[in-house]
């Protein structure tokens, strides 16, 4: 554990001030999303609308993606990822200013063209940096450890900024001003800390390849095998994801500020699933790693079903969140180091496609489900479908990862 720790702290001066940076997109989104959905309800919209208007985004963001993956190849990620961060700001702001379905909606639109220039750019950009594909787990591990534990710390100021400063609109209006200030703030920052990107390099180094990737300009297998599997996961994730407030608050009937101190403690479990990501590849190796996490993931979900005591309740939910979070890193960390550099920004596009279309299907019908006053049954739909994500793994995706990466993480059975 030592040896694995000051690896993290030897990674290039790229990554650090990456990650540096990042802590201020953690306490933005941690506090937007625990506020968002009890701002919307407080002006007048139901369940049903929030999901709507989420699904409507995920949709945006996969369309953008891929427009935005190949501009990215042109002007370089960073000055994509700089770009997505100001629109996330502006989207942040319309949020807190707005009254009307029509606004939040047009909010939404401006939100998600930053999500998409956003995820398709900021994780290429960070393994440009990297120094090698270990490394580049590393970075992208401690990246969302750095990113989850200062959600966490958003989290916990969205229960009491809204008493302390209020709004207009609603009671949570300045705490999503105040996120949106945050997003501005990373924008400039990253804008002046991070090493300009060297396309030449990286067009040289996609042509550097074993073996050519792709035929008369076609993709891989892998992006296509990759990109279903992350609709999978865009699945998994959004039964219960963005709705993670609401279904704590109302399943309990607990107040914001309880509610606030319940997803930072899951904020430090998150912490703590990115962070361990990398080790325990080290120490278990592909196979091992996903089905024990996957094993995990798919029986805290099915407990959480059930009706159980609070206490209880609290257990399995921290530790299925920092479980999924490690799952999580596992596979989008992963799957990009698997994907050949030449492949990575249009790659990123597909993927991101691929994973808003199965967030939107999964909000929307988690939604429709939350207007029920059913705040248990996205817990069994979420077991459902890691079980099927985990059978997709082993035929699929394992042997490209064992081909691909076993040189970093060999079987330790072996």
């Amino acid at each position: 554990m030592r040896g694995y720790v000051q690896q993290l702290l030897e990674m290039s001066s790229g990554v650090r001030r990456f990650v540096i940076s990042e802590a201020l997109l953690g306490v933005g989104i941690g506090l937007f999303s625990l506020v968002l959905n009890l701002h919307l309800l407080a002006v007048g919209l139901d369940e049903e609308k929030i999901g709507e208007i989420t699904s409507i985004g995920m949709l945006i963001v996969g369309a953008a993606a891929i427009p935005t993956g190949l501009l990215a190849n042109r002007t370089g990620r960073k000055k994509i990822l700089v770009t997505g961060l100001i629109m996330m700001g502006l989207g942040y702001t319309l949020f807190g200013l707005g009254t009307s379905y029509m606004v939040f909606l047009s909010a939404q639109v401006i939100l998600s063209l930053g999500i998409s220039s956003l995820v398709t750019s900021e994780i290429q950009l960070l393994f440009h940096y990297s120094r090698s594909k270990k490394e580049e787990t590393q970075a992208y591990s401690i990246l969302f450890a750095v990113f989850t534990l200062f959600t966490g710390v958003g989290t916990l100021l969205g229960g009491f900024i809204p008493n302390w400063l209020g709004g207009v609109t609603s009671i949570y209006q300045s705490s999503v001003l105040v996120a949106a200030g945050f997003f501005f703030l990373a924008a400039l920052l990253r804008g002046i800390l991070l090493p300009k990107e060297n396309l030449k390099l990286a067009n040289e180094e996609g042509k550097v390849v074993k073996k050519p990737p792709t035929t008369r300009g076609r993709l891989g297998k892998p992006v296509w095998i990759f990109s279903i599997y992350t609709f999978i996961s865009g699945i998994t994730f959004a039964f219960i994801g963005p709705f993670n407030n609401v279904i704590i608050k109302f399943r309990f009937d607990w107040s914001d500020e309880r509610v606030s101190v319940m997803l930072t403690a899951t904020g430090v479990f998150l912490f703590l699933g990115s962070l361990l990501t990398p080790y325990v590849l080290e120490r278990w190796g592909i196979r091992r790693t996903y089905f024990r996490v996957y094993l995990l993931n798919i029986l805290l979900a099915w407990l959480l079903f059930f009706t159980i005591p609070i206490l209880l309740f609290v257990f399995f939910w921290l530790f299925r969140n920092g479980s999924f979070m490690l799952l999580n890193n596992l596979i989008e960390s992963q799957a990009m180091s698997a994907v050949d550099e030449q492949e990575r920004n249009l790659f990123a596009g597909i993927r991101s496609v691929s994973r808003s279309v199965g967030t939107a299907i999964s909000t929307y019908l988690s939604g429709v489900i939350l207007a029920m006053k059913n705040y248990q049954l996205p817990f069994l739909l979420t077991a459902g479908v890691l079980l099927f994500g985990y059978l997709y793994f082993i035929i699929w995706v394992r042997p490209i990862l064992e081909d691909k990466l076993q040189e970093d993480y060999p079987n330790p059975n072996k």
